[in-house]
């Protein structure tokens, strides 16, 4: 009794999944400037910033040409002229923010005379759901290195590193913490919502889906379901048994992925006992392009090769392959003395003597 109510329980979670998936994967967005600065203690080398929606690049700058590249055009006629020829001098304008960081965290190098390069990148991203606000984040990394975050959720800078607890109170600041709120709120949130107000950064795209098995050298089985090529990002793969809900076997999941076309890959596989190789199991995906859920059955169980099987097949083909070659070698040994044969049926070629 306790295990039916515990799967309707579990039915009900997933169908609420289900409906919830509908509602609200048009409503969340997500947009990350990255900057990536590289330096020395004496000057900028490179400074690059790209701009990403939902995992799409919109817009590019670096400071060798000094100017937005704009990878979406309908995205420039949302935003204005105005809008992208402020933001491009605001880049500008950070070229020596990036330069102050290269040099105040990098000037502890004992060999300022031929000092190596650094890399800084700061990332800044926020969410919104149905228009409001739910995430602001901001991440500092030095040399691959993590130095500090902030979310706004939390309200104050985490994991620290030694050499930033320095500069602690002058991020911490008024100036600069109404400075970080006016920069999110404007250039990620405000940014976001103009362009989700618009029309879609690309044509929805219904997923290609790819189920198989197999079975592991331990007789374990391996059930995978991929789903690839979809767009928008949410979507939702489960596995059914026999037509019912619920969950068997050892689950994983690759996460959701973006591929090279700004579509995006999601595959989970199912490790099942070989006592399980009769059920019938499905994948069942659920997204927006696709008007109802989807089933997919995984395809014929492969059938194992007893061991013994599996012997008796390689001594035939051994014996076979003896067999091909004493016959090659009796064929070749009859065709050579028949050719002895007819060469000595013939008489010898002399020279014909000539007339006394």
């Amino acid at each position: 009794m306790e295990h039916q109510r515990r799967r309707f329980s579990l039915a009900w979670l997933l169908i609420l999944g289900l409906f919830l998936l509908r509602e609200t994967q048009a409503a969340h967005h997500r947009h990350v400037g990255q900057f990536t600065a590289v330096g020395t203690v004496h000057s900028l080398l490179e400074l690059t910033a790209i701009s990403f929606m939902d995992d799409v690049e919109l817009g590019s700058y670096n400071n060798v040409h000094r100017q937005i590249i704009v990878k979406i055009p309908w995205i420039s006629e949302v935003l204005g002229v105005g809008y992208i020829t402020h933001n491009r001098n605001l880049l500008v304008d950070h070229e020596k923010h990036f330069q102050w960081m290269l040099q105040n965290l990098s000037k502890n190098e004992t060999k300022l005379n031929n000092p190596g390069n650094h890399t800084i990148q700061l990332l800044a991203d926020c969410e919104i759901d149905n228009d409001i606000k739910i995430k602001s984040r901001i991440h500092l990394i030095w040399d691959g290195e993590e130095y500090c975050r902030m979310d706004e959720e939390v309200g104050h800078w985490e994991n620290v590193h030694p050499e930033f607890k320095k500069y602690l109170p002058i991020a911490e600041s008024t100036l600069w913490t109404n400075l970080r709120k006016h920069y999110m709120d404007q250039y990620c949130v405000d940014f976001l919502r103009k362009v989700v107000g618009y029309r879609n950064l690309r044509d929805n795209v219904a997923p290609e889906m790819i189920v198989s098995q197999r079975v592991n050298p331990e007789g374990r089985i391996i059930l995978s379901c991929t789903a690839t090529g979809f767009y928008p990002h949410s979507i939702l793969l489960h596995w059914e048994k026999n037509g019912e809900l619920g969950v068997w076997g050892k689950e994983t999941s690759s996460g959701i992925l973006p591929n090279v076309d700004s579509t995006f890959f999601l595959q989970i596989t199912l490790e099942l006992p070989p006592e399980d190789s009769e059920m019938s199991y499905t994948c069942v995906v659920e997204h927006s392009e696709l008007k109802n859920p989807v089933v997919y059955p995984v395809p014929g169980n492969p059938k194992k090769i007893k061991p013994w099987v599996l012997t008796l097949g390689i001594v035939l083909s051994v014996i076979l392959l003896l067999s091909c070659i004493g016959t090659l070698i009796v064929w070749r040994k009859r065709k050579s003395g028949s050719m002895d044969q007819v060469e000595g049926s013939f008489p010898s070629a002399s020279p014909t003597p000539s007339p006394q």
